[in-house]
């Protein structure tokens, strides 16, 4: 028996490609979207330095941690969900609009 690497499409459906391509981005989507919302406490660790977003409670955190979980969840469906796969697509792209609009404000806005 020869070890054989696993294929984009066997990683995809295998234990650890659900793991990494849906469980990771839907923790660290729950857990941002947790901070921004001012649940989980927030430490800044680095005051002095300079960021997009230098404050975690502002609404494109929020979309970036809802980009995040909608990514993740749709790693997970199975395919026979069509319904929700629409829905979650809908909100994926949605949010990853939000994300691109709350950048382009922050960036152009002076």
């Amino acid at each position: 028996m020869e070890n054989k690497p696993v294929s984009e499409n066997g990683f995809s459906t295998s234990f650890i490609g659900k793991l990494f391509l849906g469980g990771l981005p839907v923790l660290g989507g729950l857990l941002t979207i947790l901070v921004s919302l001012n649940i989980l406490p927030y430490t800044d660790l680095h005051p002095n330095r300079i960021a997009i977003f230098n404050d975690p409670h502002t609404w494109e955190v929020f979309a970036v941690g809802a980009t995040m979980l909608f990514f993740g969840i749709a790693n997970i469906l199975p395919p026979q969900m069509k319904a929700l796969g629409r829905i979650n697509t809908f909100l994926f792209f949605l949010s990853l609009m939000a994300v691109v609009i709350g950048v382009l404000l922050k960036r152009f806005s002076g």
